[in-house]
């Protein structure tokens, strides 16, 4: 085979992949099969206290009418209520007054948004103290690109002496090729198809 008929096949084979590479890079770019997978993530838990002196009462209220503290006792098998005394109503009152109570609700739980836990400490009417516990939930979104179209450019050399250039198409796994082949020899040129598939 001559020099001249090397630079010849050479020099189509080169124009062939770079028209190739061309195609196949914006027709890629415009052929994009996009898919976002969405998951929830459980972050760290954050814990802290909130200092007491930013609880000021925003609204105060005095009801219309008042429940009292009342005793029972039983009187025929039933439980009957009557009002205490003044004395035992002041002692009842100053105990409730400078008992301590501590309180745990949680003020949400969802997928979405985490879980806040509350710890309140109520003592002499007024909130002392605020601990709480959050943990967050993170939206974490992934997204997967995947060309549905990928032209792609393909040359090849027979036992048989022929030469062949060409190139084809994938659509998503599904492959289709046509190649120009070139016999060395004697012999005529042709055209050569297939089909191809991507596992």
């Amino acid at each position: 085979m001559k020099t001249t008929q090397l630079r010849f096949y050479a020099k189509y084979v080169l124009i062939s992949l770079i028209l190739g590479l061309v195609i196949g890079f914006f027709g890629g770019r415009s052929s994009i099969d996009t898919k976002t997978k969405t998951e929830y993530i459980k972050g760290e838990t954050v814990t802290r206290s909130i200092s007491p002196t930013q609880f000021e009462p925003i609204k105060e209220e005095k009801p219309d009418k008042p429940l009292l503290p009342f005793i029972h006792y039983g009187d025929t098998g039933s439980v009957k209520y009557k009002p205490i005394n003044s004395a035992a109503y002041a002692k009842l009152v100053i105990a409730d007054y400078e008992l301590k109570r501590t309180y745990k609700l949680t003020a949400f739980d969802n997928k979405t948004q985490g879980k806040l836990e509350l710890s309140p400490v109520i003592q002499y009417n007024r909130l002392s103290a605020l601990d709480y516990n959050f943990t967050p939930i993170i939206e974490k979104q992934t997204i997967y690109k995947t060309k549905v179209w990928q032209p792609f450019v393909s040359a090849s050399y027979s036992t048989l002496n022929y030469i062949g250039v060409g190139g084809g198409v994938f659509y998503h796994d599904i492959g289709f090729e046509y190649q120009y082949q070139k016999s060395l020899g004697s012999l005529g040129d042709g055209h050569a198809v297939g089909i191809k598939y991507k596992f």
